[in-house]
């Protein structure tokens, strides 16, 4: 049995998709989600929601793996796959993913709350043309401090996005520098909204007892201390603490933790 992703973006047939073990990046899109919609051509994939890194053409080929991307910063975090057209402006698309990670960020580290909301007005003003080299460099620093100082994954994965984006379409970035920016100039459809849609409080990470084996490995991990239990037995997760940076999910090695919905 494979995991289950959301499949979404610019591909003929976006939904929920079962992928199983040794599928590459490009099946995804042209077996599982019917090819690039309207006859456009691919430009990006971006995997992990807020806090994962962009996939371009030259690594289609790799498998949804975990250390095969792990390179490229890629992460299951919240299972969507997020698919990007060549009309994509990624100075756009990226500003939309930080905001979603002020959305969804928990507080607690001054680094990832403050460094996170500056760095969302600083692409903001760079979306508006109203940013130069300086602010740019500046922009792509604070994206590094707070890699290096957040304590969750979600943290220190807020940059990630922007960090390669910026290295593999600089021409979209130096566009809105200058002032002129020809795909947004064109585009008519609504921005890529990231995440899966639902309601950051409707979402809750749980564990499930029969595939627990006790390791304690999420619980060692966790920087809001909420997972606890006893080695050998089934650990449990407090809902009041977790802060859902979907760390615990990437670390099971029997697939016990996964993200559900919850009613209200």
């Amino acid at each position: 049995m494979g995991k289950t992703y959301i499949l979404k973006g610019d591909v003929a047939r976006p939904g929920r998709i079962e992928v199983e073990k040794g599928t590459t990046l490009r099946q995804i899109i042209d077996d599982l989600g019917g090819g690039m919609a309207n006859g456009k051509a691919f430009k990006a994939m971006q995997i992990g929601g807020p806090s994962g890194g962009l996939i371009t053409e030259d690594q289609l080929d790799l498998p949804l793996d975990a250390k095969a991307l792990a390179p490229y910063g890629c992460r299951r975090g919240d299972g969507v796959i997020t698919v990007l057209d060549e009309d994509r402006c990624m100075v756009d698309v990226v500003y939309s993913f930080l905001r979603a990670t002020q959305a969804d960020f928990c507080g607690k580290c001054i680094s990832c709350r403050e460094g996170t909301k500056r760095m969302a007005e600083l692409m903001g003003e760079l979306v508006e043309y109203k940013a130069d080299d300086a602010a740019t460099g500046m922009l792509l620093e604070l994206g590094e401090v707070v890699h290096m100082t957040a304590f969750c994954a979600l943290g220190k994965g807020s940059a990630t996005t922007l960090e390669t984006a910026a290295a593999a379409f600089p021409d979209d970035f130096q566009n809105h520098i200058e002032g002129r920016c020809p795909l947004c100039e064109k585009e008519t459809r609504l921005p890529i909204a990231p995440g899966d849609g639902i309601p950051y409080d409707r979402k809750r990470i749980v564990i499930d007892p029969d595939k627990c084996k006790g390791c304690s490995r999420c619980a060692r991990s966790c920087h809001a201390e909420a997972i606890s239990g006893e080695l050998k037995s089934p650990f449990k997760i407090d809902p009041d603490k977790c802060v859902k940076c979907y760390t615990c999910i990437e670390l099971c090695a029997f697939g016990a933790i996964e993200e559900v919905t919850i009613d209200g």
